[in-house]
């Protein structure tokens, strides 16, 4: 907002101050957008009904015995708690409390189980639904209906690969205790046991990808059904009740306003710079220093990570996409949909990039560790996740085949 003031009356534009006030309302004036207090709304309630442990349980069955079992549980937690919550933070600071401590009494290195969580945090923010995707979508003009679709595959690759980092490194480090598998009676009650928070995912995806709904007549049924389980789980265990349904309203309306406060302000800057034609003259600096797609795609990432440290993720996407926009589309050969989730995992990885990541500032005091410990922890998980964003970079299918499969791109 300040940067925007300061563009407008002293940087000699003739751009009318009222703008900043009309930009900012029609930034945020989306039907589109509407989807993101109701998908808030969901992960608040669900997060209230203490429901994370019957995910762990589900895990734990299936993948709790390959070596490095709780890392490998830990990963695919937040891989199902990512279709309930959206939310990189709110992800790791749910699971992070329980898989934590858990890991260590399993002799897990602190620092290791602080790393494995905050990595893995990221998933959350990609496997739809997906609140930054959602804001992507909302500001860019990109079907947000094709960015879910688009983000599914990415995110169980970034859990597979996470998953292969942590089996190696128990391995040859010898971390972590050994479980056997316990057989598929445990995982199919596991699962009948958590089939209700487990089918807010599925049913969204379905209503979306099936063309029955559009993400924000998705995200209020999602909505509905998540206060129904609370009704329900509330008179069954006493663990909800209407003061938590309200705690639960007002913990949306801060995320959501504080949300589209930065995306209003975000979108006015990104109008700024591209009255003054920034986008066009980046791009014409950009290729006439290489054309080489690789070398423009080390440039953006190392750009990504860069300013992904220290500035608000959700800021980052809608000054920087239109911004970075013409070089990803020319310069790469992106997809606008492609480019969509690439934008998005490239500067969610800023959250976990030493030494100011944000979510290694959560997972480091849970792990009762240093920070500096955790970034150091964390560097082969961040160089699993950069192969997964070279695979969304360079491999078009990774992000456009289902879309395509569901009839969103032709």
């Amino acid at each position: 907002g300040l940067a925007s003031t300061y563009f407008i009356f002293f940087s000699g534009t003739r751009i009318p101050p009222l703008i900043l006030m009309t930009q900012m309302y029609g930034g945020i004036d989306s039907f589109a957008l509407l989807a993101l207090p109701m998908f808030v709304l969901t992960g608040e309630l669900l997060n209230r009904l203490n429901l994370t442990q019957k995910l762990i349980n589900v895990a734990r069955a299936l993948v709790g015995w390959i070596k490095g079992g709780l890392a490998h549980v830990n990963i695919v937690t937040s891989m199902f708690f990512a279709g309930i919550s959206g939310s990189v933070l709110a992800d790791a600071a749910s699971i992070g409390p329980i898989m934590i401590p858990a890991m260590i009494r399993e002799r897990y290195p602190a620092a290791f189980s602080a790393a494995v969580t905050g990595s893995s945090a990221v998933i959350g923010a990609i496997i739809p639904p997906s609140i930054p995707l959602i804001i992507v979508g909302g500001s860019m003009q990109i079907s947000i209906s094709g960015l879910f679709a688009a983000g599914i595959i990415p995110g169980l690759l970034v859990g597979f690969f996470l998953m292969i980092t942590a089996f190696l490194y128990s391995f040859f480090k010898g971390y972590g205790e050994i479980h056997r598998f316990e057989g598929v009676v445990p995982v199919a009650r596991e699962t009948f046991g958590a089939l209700p928070v487990l089918v807010i995912p599925f049913l969204i995806l379905y209503g979306i990808l099936g063309g029955v709904m559009t993400p924000t007549e998705a995200g209020a049924i999602a909505a509905l059904y998540s206060i129904i389980l609370g009704i329900i789980y509330g008179t069954i265990n006493g663990n909800f009740s209407l003061s938590e349904f309200f705690n639960a309203l007002l913990g949306t309306a801060k995320v959501t306003g504080s949300s589209l406060i930065i995306v209003g302000m975000a979108i006015v800057f990104g109008q700024i710079l591209i009255f003054h034609q920034f986008p066009q003259d980046l791009l014409e600096l950009v290729l006439s220093l290489t054309e080489n797609r690789v070398l423009l795609f080390l440039i953006i990432v190392l750009f990504f990570l860069f300013v992904g440290t220290f500035m608000d993720a959700v800021a980052n996407m809608i000054i920087l996409g239109p911004l970075l926009m013409p070089i990803a589309l020319e310069g790469l050969g992106m997809h606008p949909i492609q480019y969509g989730v690439f934008l998005m995992v490239g500067l969610l990885l800023g959250v976990i990039t030493p030494p100011l990541g944000i979510v290694l500032f959560i997972v480091a005091p849970i792990a009762k560790t240093s920070i500096e410990k955790t970034a150091i922890a964390v560097i082969p998980f961040l160089i699993a996740e950069l192969i997964v964003l070279a695979l969304i970079a360079f491999v078009p299918a990774v992000t456009l085949y289902l879309p395509r499969l569901a009839g969103i791109v032709g």
